[in-house]
């Protein structure tokens, strides 16, 4: 699946076509975001895209996935052991 990027950047509600997260808490900015994206293509093949709204800090990126990865494998731990 390609995943051509344009230089023109676009408002994040309008790439991702009326998808919902849940909220920031009270009284938090944003300031960047990297977001993974599972995409189909026309002939309904899936895959992943990734896009950020500017170019992440990437020791930050590296950190906050290693966290991410880690609270992935707990929770499927967690689901595993409760069969």
């Amino acid at each position: 699946m390609a995943d051509d990027i344009e230089e023109a950047r676009m408002p994040v509600g309008q790439v991702l076509n009326g998808l919902t997260i849940h909220p920031l808490a009270d009284g938090d900015r944003a300031l960047s975001a990297f977001v993974m994206v599972k995409v189909a293509d026309p002939d309904g093949d899936t895959g992943w895209a990734f896009r950020t709204t500017e170019p992440p800090n990437l020791e930050e990126l590296l950190g906050a996935l290693m966290i991410q990865v880690e609270l992935v494998k707990k929770s499927i731990l967690e689901e595993w052991d409760g069969e």
